[in-house]
Formats: C-alpha cells, structure tokens, sequence
C-alpha cells in the first residue's frame, strides 16, 4: 500500500501534490478521450446498420412499385424491421411540381419530405421526433423508367438508443473504475518519478554534511598549531617546526580533498567528459610504475609488474586511466605497512583487457567491501589519520572505469591484502 507522508515532514509535499496533479491529469486525459472515441465509433457503427436497413427497405419498396407489383400497405418482411413508410409520385407542370399518394403513411408533410430529400440526390438520413418518440428517417427522390417518387422509410431508433445508453453506462463504470485506477497509478508514478530525485538530493545532503565533516577536523588542526605558534611569538621556525609541519600534511590533504571534491562535483554535473584515444596499456603502466617508484622505496615497499609481451591496446582516455592506476596504487600504500608488495598485472584478451592490482597489505574488512566504492568511506580507521585519504578515492576510480564500460571487482582478506580487478573492453 501506498503510504501518504505527513504534511509537516515531507519537504516535497508540494512537488508530490503538483506531479500527482499532471499525472492524474494525463491518465485522466487519454482514458476520457478512448471512451469518446469507443462512444462514438459504437454510435457511428449502429446507426450506419439502422441506416443500411432503411436504405435497403426504400429500394425493395421502389422495386415493388416501379414493376407495379402492390404489395399492400407494408411489404412483405418490412414488418419485422418495424418500418412504415410513405410513398408518393412527383409529376411536374410547368415549372409546378405536385405530389400524389401512392401508399403507406398519408398523414405526412409532403412539401417538408421534399424538399429535405431534394437536399441529398443520393437521399437523406435524419433523426426525428414523433409524438415525442425517436425515428430515424430516410428521405429520396427516386427517379425510374415509370416516373419519379418521393419515399421517406422511418424506424424507431429506440433499441439503437437504448443499446448506446447500455454502451454509455458501461463506460461511466468502466471509467469510475479508470479513476480509481489513475488515482493509484497517479501515485505510483509520482512516487516513481520522485524517487530519483529524492535519491539525489539525500546524497548531496550527505555529501554536503560528509565534506562538512571532513573539511571541518583539517582545519581545526591547522588553527590549533598556528595557535601555538601565535602563543610563542619569539621561537624561531626550528623550534616550532613540528607544529609547522602538521599544518602544512593538513594543509596539503586538505588541497588533495578539495580536489576531489571538485573531481566529484564535476562528474554529478556531467561536466567531465572522456576523450577516449587508442592507447597501449602496459606503456601506461610503465609509466605509472616509474612515477611512483620513489615514493614506494621510501616507504620500503615494492612494486611487481607482470605485462604481456604484446601491446595492450584498448580506446580510453589516457589521463583518466593513468588517473585510475594512481588512485588504486596509492590505496595500496596507504593500506599497508614496511615490506609490502604491490602487483600490477595486465592480461588482454580478444573482447577485453584485464588488468588487476594486489597489495599485501591491511586488507579491507568485510563489512566494508559492499561499501568500498562508496564516498568518505575509509578502512582501518583505527590508524593515523595522516596515513588515509579523503575516502573519495575509490568512488573516482569506480566512475572511471564506468565510463570506460568496465566493470571494477574487489577481493580482500583482512590480514593478508587486497586485490582490485579491472575489465575494459578491447
């Protein structure tokens, strides 16, 4: 079931009102127009049957008295379609027309019939009243070899009538239960339609209050060592330095954050696009391997490189790849400790390249992996705040390699290390 939030805790309560308003309109709108047309259709197709019987009724007739066969005053079969007629000839004198009767129905207004069945050469369908009855009337002139008659042949419209109102009431129900219909589906399609955008606006609030939080203990860092060197005017820089130097590992993360921040802000806009080049991958790797050897022997760890003996090529957007590959082995050092190892393998294939990246490091515990690529989302927080990321890290790798239409695994064992598996197509 459907639940209603309340009015003082639904932010979006307007935007609900006005979406289930277009909504229910719409479904309103289409259901109203298939019943018009089905009335209508249903209307038109019962009276174009009624009108072919009379039709076929005026030429029986007009057969019959143009062969002079007199059938008596209603032919023979006309009876069981409850239809009654008049028939007249038309002679003209000098330019004056007069009528006689021939049979049938005398108590009618010839000059009327006349000229209504004048108005039409192929004859004249109307509904009239009679007596405050319904009828529906065919009018003709009919010219033949023995002259020209005047015939109007009427039905009682009464069972048409009454077959469309059956029609129309089947229809009012029918769309009373559309209206329930549209009122859940309106609904439905209102919570449907929101929920994106409620999806979106929780994650920037959280977003927000995420880098908030972040950006606030950086700071407060910083303010608390350049107080103490506030506080202690005449100490020279080699005296303070330790405080000095913690501002400035804060001041540096805090640019790393900020950057990714923007990195981030970019790509919810949709306004970081790939330019996507051929590009050999293990030349790639080289060169990332190469640039991140000093700072891996400084920290006393190693890096392996398995590469295939031939080139790797796949279409991709070589900074961002190269962007990838430094994020994941910067992972790597910072959730290890002296003496660990990092491999970096690539293996291509026909439809695609492999490429993975192991450490043997903290690993990541499993609780965390379904949130790994999550943002602000860090392991081992039990270690020094300096030794971590901003925790946006990974959620920039998992966009890359998204919009590379790959796909990104992880595989971790706390103690033993972590291995992140990489698949993008050739």
């Amino acid at each position: 079931m459907l639940a209603v939030p309340k009015l003082a805790k639904d932010p979006y309560l307007p935007v609900r009102v006005k979406l289930f308003g277009i909504n229910l309109g719409a479904l309103l709108s289409v259901w109203v127009i298939l019943l018009i047309v089905v009335y209508s259709l249903m209307s038109q197709q019962l009276f174009a049957v009624l009108d072919d019987e009379l039709r076929y009724s005026a030429v029986r007739i007009i057969h019959n008295y143009n062969n002079k066969q007199k059938t008596g005053p209603v032919p023979i079969g006309l009876s069981d379609l409850q239809i009654t007629f008049s028939l007249w000839t038309i002679q003209h004198h000098g330019g004056v027309w007069a009528a006689a009767f021939v049979d049938g129905n005398p108590f009618v207004n010839v000059r009327q019939m006349y000229q209504l069945a004048r108005s039409e050469p192929d004859g004249l369908y109307r509904t009239i009243a009679i007596q405050g009855s319904s009828y529906r009337a065919f009018f003709a002139v009919v010219r033949t070899e023995h002259g020209t008659f005047l015939i109007r042949v009427i039905r009682a419209s009464g069972p048409t009538t009454a077959t469309l109102g059956r029609l129309l009431f089947t229809l009012g129900v029918a769309g009373l239960a559309a209206l329930a219909l549209a009122i859940v589906l309106g609904l439905w399609l209102t919570s449907r339609s929101l929920a994106p955008m409620i999806g979106s606006w929780q994650r920037q609030q959280q977003f927000v209050a995420d880098a908030s939080h972040e950006l606030r203990t950086p700071l407060s860092i910083i303010k608390t060592n350049l107080d103490v060197l506030f506080r202690h005017p005449d100490h020279t820089i080699e005296s303070e330095f330790h405080y000095l130097s913690n501002a400035y590992a804060e001041v540096t993360r805090t640019s790393s954050l900020i950057d990714s921040l923007l990195t981030l802000a970019r790509i919810d806009s949709q306004e970081l696009m790939l330019i996507k080049r051929p590009l050999d991958l293990n030349t790639l790797v080289r060169e990332v391997v190469e640039t991140v050897e000093l700072l891996v022997q400084e920290q006393q760890k190693e890096v392996q490189v398995s590469l295939p003996p031939s080139p790797s090529q796949i279409l991709g957007d070589e900074d961002r790849l190269r962007q990838l590959l430094l994020i994941l082995i910067d992972n790597a050092l910072h959730y290890s400790g002296p003496g660990a190892s990092i491999r970096l393998e690539v293996k291509p294939d026909t439809t695609a390249t492999t490429m993975s990246i192991s450490d043997t490091g903290f690993g990541i515990e499993p609780k965390l992996l379904p949130r790994i690529f999550d943002r602000f989302v860090r392991g081992d927080s039990s270690r020094h705040r300096h030794e971590q990321g901003g925790g946006l890290g990974l959620s920039i790798a998992k966009w890359i390699v998204d919009a590379h239409d790959g796909s990104i695994l992880v595989n971790s064992t706390v103690g033993k290390g972590t291995t992140f598996t990489i698949v993008l197509p050739a």
